[in-house]
């Protein structure tokens, strides 16, 4: 099975979305060809709103005013 190529939205659009300082902490959802995101306080109220205008495309996700959209805390465990 081959994986669909995630494509990443221009600098623009990015620059754009990380100045809503209003929304910062929240997660957007961008469709990469049209440069429209939706913003929810979760991966899955985001996707929700982007669904509903692309129902069948793939989407770049960042958390507004941070580097990456998700963070893990801790470590790996040996067994």
């Amino acid at each position: 099975m081959k994986l669909p190529e995630i494509r990443r939205p221009s600098k623009s659009i990015l620059k754009r979305i990380h100045s809503l300082k209003s929304k910062k902490g929240e997660i957007a959802v961008i469709e990469p060809d049209t440069g429209d995101f939706y913003t929810g306080k979760n991966l899955l109220e985001a996707v929700k709103k982007a669904r509903k205008n692309h129902p069948n495309n793939i989407f770049y996700t960042i958390r507004i005013g941070y580097p990456s959209a998700h963070w893990h805390k801790g470590g790996i465990r040996k067994f």
